[in-house]
């Protein structure tokens, strides 16, 4: 789960391949006639339409069990969806592409482990693994030719450059951050972390940063693509006030000038139910430049996920009250600088998963609707 979380909301900037520079691409204004919403999808099947700034329900699409993530296409026109397998929908998950349109789900590939989308909304890439990297065409939903094992061994967190031409892939298996050149489907740079450590990847503003973390330790780097190595990084210590349980799992994104880093709960990886001592929640608004934590937000909140508004001044959150246990389960919007709540919102009792959208108003939800698939 920790991969499919990771690059739900990266904004990657890349440019010209010969210097491999990571060279500042503005996305066009979006139109008029879009609608920012938040999509909340759970596992029993059913996908929540709200509106961001009331959390209000707009209406909702009932899709296929076992739901296991949301993801909308950038264009808005496709939600994609990992759901279980039929036709008894005991395994998990195939990746399916709902088109908003004709309510259709089409099923692209199963198993399904991660993905990532184009920023022209023209291809998704996935993987069922450390198989390579599968792509499809986004607007006919056909396969192209898929980079090889051979050239992308790893099991992937991925995201492209803004331009199309790169895919980034940070890995753990062993741990490295790999730049792929997506037209020609070769690997130009590969950046190899040493150590029993897990990596995260994250953009502040034009620049690529990378972050690997054992426990409470941390390591970032600012990747200079015309360097061979990574060079020195920043430490960044997680504060944590129940060292003796070791932290397992942390999730980063970044936003405007900011890095935010916080500890997963929910998953197996949640350490709450083995500690003695009352671990604290909340997610860290750090400095890229310096590794310096500016303020720790919402620390009565365990999150699962988080995802930011495009302009970085909010963030939504799963929040997860009790132990490996869904029972328990709320929607947060929090003011992204001073962590305040700007509106809450109980959930049913499920594992949930969220992404903030940009849809064409003619094709937003409203009412209980349901998907027809394959």
């Amino acid at each position: 789960m920790r991969f499919m979380r990771t690059f739900r909301r990266a904004i990657l900037s890349v440019g010209a391949c010969s210097g491999l520079l990571f060279l500042p691409v503005f996305s066009p204004p979006q139109p008029k006639d879009t609608q920012t919403v938040l999509l909340a999808a759970h596992r029993a099947g059913r996908i929540e339409v709200l509106e961001p700034a009331t959390l209000a329900s707009l209406g909702s699409i009932k899709v296929l069990p076992l739901a296991d993530g949301i993801w909308s296409s950038p264009d808005g026109n496709f939600l994609y969806i990992p759901e279980g397998i039929p036709p008894d929908f005991k395994g998990c998950c195939a990746l399916y592409a709902l088109n908003l349109e004709t309510k259709r789900m089409t099923r692209l590939i199963q198993p399904f482990g991660t993905a990532a989308f184009s920023p022209d909304g023209n291809h998704v890439v996935t993987q069922r693994g450390n198989v390579g990297i599968e792509v499809f065409n986004s607007r006919t939903l056909e396969q192209e030719p898929r980079i090889s094992r051979s050239v992308a061994p790893g099991f992937y967190a991925l995201s492209f450059s803004p331009d199309g031409s790169f895919l980034l892939g940070v890995t753990n298996s062993p741990p490295s951050l790999d730049i792929f050149d997506f037209v020609s489907r070769e690997l130009v740079r590969r950046y190899p972390v040493s150590g029993d450590v897990s990596l995260l990847g994250a953009w502040v503003q034009h620049s690529f940063y990378l972050y690997s973390y054992h426990a409470s330790d941390g390591q970032l780097w600012k990747v200079n693509p015309q360097s061979a190595t990574l060079g020195l990084p920043l430490k960044v210590s997680f504060p944590d006030a129940a060292p003796h349980c070791a932290i397992h799992e942390e999730e980063m994104f970044g936003v405007g000038n900011r890095i935010f880093l916080y500890e997963a709960f929910g998953d197996k990886g949640d350490r709450r139910p083995g500690c003695k001592s009352l671990i604290a929640g909340g997610v860290l608004s750090i400095d890229p430049e310096t590794g310096n934590i500016l303020r720790r937000l919402g620390d009565d909140v365990h999150f699962n996920s988080l995802v930011p508004s495009p302009d970085g001044k909010e963030l939504y959150g799963i929040d997860v009250r009790h132990p490996n246990d869904w029972d328990s389960v709320g929607l947060v919007r929090l003011d992204a600088e001073t962590g305040r709540p700007l509106a809450k919102k109980e959930l049913t009792p499920d594992v949930w998963f969220i992404d903030l959208a940009s849809l064409p108003r003619k094709l937003v939800p409203h009412g209980e609707l349901e998907a027809v698939h394959d």
